[in-house]
């Protein structure tokens, strides 16, 4: 994790005199904290696995025995049962799973001044949107702690969750490089406990050195 961009912008607030050109677009590579997620899909999906068998050796009986049918037929309610107990558990771990595999994406985040436009590539898909800058809340600085620590990491919030951007994580973020992203960006600093109820964005918290204009997509 780089602090280039926090350095930066105490820079910029400590020679606010000094004219600096125009530090947009930002590009920000995003990665989300994936080694306890593996961890989690590695267990999951032969848990998974291990409950549908018995699903599909039914199923696959079905296809093939016009007897079974039958007795199927006979005794719909049978069918129902199954069909509960097969949605059951889709619900219970394949909304999980997928969670989990939309966590592990990397994300490429630009900001030019007026956009915010985001880049995943997750382990089956691709996604991108794109936000007007005007559209976010605001800023917020908070703490956040793991089992690898206690960092401070500074957000550009949105009313959508999903939609908020980690621009830095560092073990210590200073009062004037939140002051300077404040004005940079034009937002208002939202309190950290407003900022919790807007559901800010988790995961995303191994950023690299925001990149020149010239890296492109």
């Amino acid at each position: 994790m780089h602090g280039t961009f926090v350095g930066s912008l105490s820079s910029q607030s400590a020679s606010s005199s000094t004219a600096r050109p125009n530090p947009f677009p930002l590009v920000l590579e995003q990665a989300a904290e994936s080694r306890g997620r593996f961890v989690l899909l590695a267990v999951l999906i032969p848990v998974l696995v291990a409950l549908l068998t018995p699903f599909w050796l039914v199923f696959s009986q079905l296809a093939s025995d016009p007897a079974a049918r039958a007795i199927l037929a006979g005794r719909p309610l049978i069918g129902v049962q199954l069909l509960a107990g097969l949605a059951l558990l889709i619900w219970i771990f394949g909304w999980p799973l997928a969670h989990l595999c939309r966590s592990l994406a990397r994300r490429r985040v630009t900001i030019d001044g007026a956009l915010v436009r985001s880049d995943a590539v997750g382990l089956f898909a691709a996604s991108s949107w794109t936000e007007p800058l005007a559209h976010y809340a605001g800023l917020s600085h908070r703490v956040r702690t793991s089992l690898s620590g206690v960092r401070q990491e500074l957000i550009l919030v949105h009313p959508r969750g999903s939609r908020s951007v980690v621009l830095q994580s560092a073990p210590q973020i200073s009062r004037d490089a939140v002051e300077t992203a404040a004005r940079l960006f034009a937002l208002a600093e939202i309190p950290s406990r407003e900022a919790a109820s807007l559901m800010p964005v988790h995961g995303y918290s191994r950023l690299s050195e925001p990149q020149p204009a010239a890296a492109g997509l």
